[in-house]
């Protein structure tokens, strides 16, 4: 999803690439609203959104928001403005997933975007983010092969209480 108030060509080429779900909207109402929950990668221009929200920075203060409230989301910053108006060290710069120039070859664009949802959508990340999640967060190391086995498991029976995955994993 980009976020923009202006119109912005590269969403057409990356619909045409085979992303029929790239959209754009113009600003964020509100960090609830559905656009917003249902988009795993969001590209943010820098200037010209987030004043629905009233963020002092616009667009950089809605990176921020958006990585607070969506830590597991990708958030890319966007700008046609050379770092003459943009504050070098700004946190939004910082917590955002990546940037690029809004002059940048479409491709760019387009590369992040199969980055990003590789990272969000293969198994094989979403093994590696289980396996890291558990070691960072209950110390317990997990070996691949047993991530997928029990994922397998936890499909088949189709039972995902939390109560069930705690267990199956030995961390509850």
């Amino acid at each position: 999803m980009f976020i923009d108030d202006k119109n912005f060509p590269v969403i057409d080429i990356i619909k045409n690439a085979g992303w029929s779900r790239a959209k754009r909207i113009k600003d964020v109402e509100n960090l609830e609203q559905m656009d917003v929950k249902e988009a795993h990668i969001i590209f943010c221009d820098i200037q010209g959104i987030g004043k629905k929200l009233m963020f002092k920075d616009e667009g950089l203060g809605l990176v921020i928001a958006l990585k607070q409230k969506y830590p597991t989301k990708k958030v890319i910053v966007y700008s046609a403005e050379d770092q003459g108006r943009v504050e070098a060290f700004h946190k939004g710069l910082d917590v955002a997933d990546g940037r690029l120039s809004k002059l940048t070859e479409p491709y760019q664009f387009l590369l992040l975007v199969e980055k990003y949802a590789n990272e969000a959508f293969s198994l094989s990340e979403c093994i590696e983010r289980i396996k890291n999640t558990i070691l960072k967060e209950f110390g317990t190391s997990v070996d691949t092969s047993g991530i997928y086995t029990q994922l397998s498991k936890l499909y088949k029976k189709n039972h995902f209480s939390e109560s069930y995955i705690a267990k199956i994993y030995s961390v509850g």
